[in-house]
Formats: structure tokens, sequence, C-alpha cells
């Protein structure tokens, strides 16, 4: 009864906190055009890959896609409240109206930074402080609780990003957002997704569905720009392993994830279909 009532109240805090940053992000009808509904997964595990080209307006639509409660995989200095503030809202408002915006700016840092750690989103810290190992190990430990998540049934949110640890060098970030062969609008997939789901598969016997999901014309905090979110039917290892032969199922699942994110994407949007076949 009371693990019941925590996840009710859990679920009521879940659902205050989007009714609060939807009029942010997404605050008309027209503001958001979503596809693929029937695709959705509204109960047990399910890893949801999203491509990530705006600055919060495309997490909010995700979040609003969804009716159960998703957690976010998502950068450590969004659980900190100065940090938030330097590195993401004053890089979105601009100096200029960052300072125009400083207390209404500075409260919004303080109540997201605070959801993020109240709702149990998950800090990934990417930043490269001439330690490999640490990096290593922070990295794996994000991860590890990605697959606890699913491991529970829950729903996790992945916006994935290429790493490379050999560019990581005398730099602060291991970010290399390397184009999609497939669809320069999107970055390369790297293969951390299909080593979640295959490690589950093989540790736990866990066929985990993937749902990707394509978002275009996210860019900015333009309510006007009409966003569009194109959900796919989920992807699981069980089907990848009976079709790739002899190619490494990690390999080829990325391939196919990737591929099929990039037809999401061009089907999404016009103008992004028209960049995918240049």
């Amino acid at each position: 009864m009371g693990t019941k009532t925590n996840y009710q109240r859990a679920q009521r805090k879940y659902d205050r906190a989007k009714a609060i940053l939807k009029p942010i992000f997404v605050p008309f009808r027209h503001s958001i055009v979503i596809k693929g509904l029937e695709n959705i997964l509204e109960s047990g595990p399910n890893l949801i890959v999203a491509n990530h080209p705006g600055i919060g307006r495309d997490v909010a639509g995700v979040c609003l896609t969804y009716r159960r409660r998703l957690y976010f995989l998502a950068a450590h200095y969004l659980f900190d409240e100065s940090e938030l503030l330097l590195k993401h809202v004053k890089p979105a408002l601009g100096e200029v109206l960052f300072r125009v915006l400083y207390p209404i700016a500075r409260k919004f840092a303080s109540y997201l930074s605070r959801q993020m750690q109240e709702l149990e989103m998950i800090p990934i810290n990417k930043e490269y402080q001439n330690d490999r190992r640490k990096l290593v190990t922070n990295l794996r430990e994000a991860l590890n609780k990605v697959k606890e998540f699913l491991i529970k049934g829950r729903a996790v949110v992945i916006f994935p990003i290429r790493y490379n640890l050999l560019n990581t060098i005398g730099r602060k970030s291991i970010v290399s957002r390397e184009p999609s062969k497939y669809n320069p609008y999107m970055p390369q997939l790297s293969s951390t997704i299909a080593k979640i789901i295959f490690e589950l598969w093989r540790e736990h016997g866990l066929n985990i569905p993937v749902t990707p999901i394509a978002i275009a014309r996210a860019e900015g905090l333009n309510p006007f720009r009409r966003m569009r979110v194109n959900i796919g039917a989920p992807l699981t290892i069980q089907e990848c392993l009976a079709k790739c032969q002899n190619v490494n199922p990690v390999t080829y699942f990325t391939d196919l994830l990737e591929r099929y994110m990039s037809e999401l994407l061009a089907f999404t949007s016009p103008d992004i279909a028209e960049v995918h076949s240049k």
C-alpha cells in the first residue's frame, strides 16, 4: 500500500512539473504536431531514443507525448542551480536578455534543478578533467542507472550524442557532433544504446523495446515555430539477433536504429527531407 501511494505521489509531482513547464516550451496547441501515437508503450520497460535539435522544446515535446512518467538521462549541470544558469539558461537567452530576465531565469533554474533531483532523473557527467579513468567511471555509473531503471520496468529517455574518448585530451567535453551519414540534421549515433539493451538481454534475459523518436523544428524558444515529433515502432535486440547473421549485434542494431530515425525524421518535416536528399 505504501509503495503504491509513493508511486502515485511521485506521478502527481511529475504531472505538476509538466503542467508548469508546458507554457514555457509549448504554449500553444499549434506549437507541436505529433505522429505515431499508436507506437507509444504506456507500460513496461522502454528505452526511448530521440534526436536533440533544441534546447528545451524537444524535451518538452517528448514529455507531452507520453502520459506515463519518463526518466531522462541529462547533463549533470541541470541538477545544479548555479551551473544551470551559466551553462544552459544564459547561452539560451543571450547576454543582454539574460541580464534583463535574471530574476526569472534564476527562479526557473532553481525550480528545474530541484525537480531534476526530486523526480529521479539520471545525471551524466561528460566533462573531461584530465582523468579519462574518472570520465569512463562517470559514464558507466550513469548507464548502469539507466539499466537499473529499465529492469524496474521504467521508461528512460536518451538524447544520444556520439562520444569519442580519443578526442577528449585537453578538452573539457567529450561531445563530438559528427552528423549522421543517413541524415546530417541528426548526429551519428554511438553504440551506447545497443550496448545497454544487449547487456540486459545477455545478463537478465530482458528484451527491452527501443522506441525511436524523430524531432524537427525544435530549435530556439519560438512558440510559433511548429515543432514536429514522429514516433516510430519499437525495435528489439531479439529481432536484431535474428537478422544480423555474422555482423556484431551491437553494430548492427546501432546502424539499424540510426537509419530508422533518419527515415522518421525525413518524413516528419518537408524541409528536413530536403536536407536529407541533398
